[in-house]
């Protein structure tokens, strides 16, 4: 009771312009505090509590395809001109550059930063089926290693170049759609294939990068028959799937 009758007496005794300020203080602190809250859910979308809430607040939109033409400015570069960029970077440098390659991805390149796109000459080696412990499903993803011409007499011969190419499908479809050494030539304006991951997986002496990317565009990829592959926009993403999704692509 004496608690409670000293509290009482200090309420009585604080006069009205206290309680006014406390008021406003209290008001001040809970805007911050909700500004705060709000910069970081908007900033990271690629966290997967944030996406998973902005996705149940209707506030993120879904992946979208892209008229070739119309897709997001960016730079594009054949497997030398890959190989060159990525090996040259520190470990912090390509974290940076797959922050910003998934952030665009997710918001739809509402700031894009950092656009990469790749291009040449590549043969598969692999596909399987993509799951739900993956970026996203149902969909494949092929394991291609990039094949160049050292100069124009010469045939062409695999390069320390693997790619690792997300197609999203509408349905499963089978893993065989695609039969080994079965090539795809890349080019810039019509396959849009964005760059959504890069990795170091070789040595010094035995340099050798992994990409993954995923297609903006879809009307440009064909099956081995030359029909036009049911790529549908994925929704939802798996934010927190891990990169490269192949194991084999995994340093060790």
């Amino acid at each position: 009771m004496a608690r409670s009758d000293d509290l009482k007496k200090f309420i009585k005794r604080r006069p009205p312009w206290f309680w006014w300020t406390l008021a406003q203080l209290l008001a001040g602190a809970f805007a911050v505090a909700s500004w705060s809250f709000c910069l970081f859910l908007f900033s990271l979308p690629e966290r997967t509590w944030n996406y998973e809430t902005l996705r149940k607040l209707g506030r993120i939109t879904p992946v979208v395809a892209y008229d070739p033409i119309e897709a997001p400015e960016g730079t594009s570069a054949d497997p030398q001109g890959l190989l060159a960029k990525f090996y040259s970077l520190d470990n912090e440098q390509i974290e940076a550059h797959n922050l910003h390659y998934k952030r665009n991805y997710i918001t739809n390149f509402t700031k894009p930063e950092v656009v990469h796109y790749i291009e040449g000459t590549y043969r598969l080696t692999g596909t399987r089926a993509l799951t739900e412990e993956d970026f996203f499903h149902p969909g494949l993803v092929s394991r291609l290693e990039a094949v160049v011409r050292t100069d124009e007499l010469a045939d062409p011969s695999p390069y320390p170049v693997i790619v690792e190419l997300l197609l999203p499908l509408k349905s499963p479809v089978d893993a065989g759609l695609f039969s080994t050494g079965h090539q795809f030539d890349l080019k810039f304006l019509e396959h849009r294939a964005l760059i959504l991951h890069a990795a170091r997986t070789g040595t010094d002496k035995d340099p050798h990068i992994c990409l993954t990317v995923v297609p903006l565009s879809f009307e440009n990829y064909l099956d081995q028959e030359g029909n036009k592959l049911p790529l549908a926009a994925p929704d939802p993403l798996r934010v927190a799937a891990t990169f490269p999704l192949m194991k084999e692509n995994r340093k060790e």
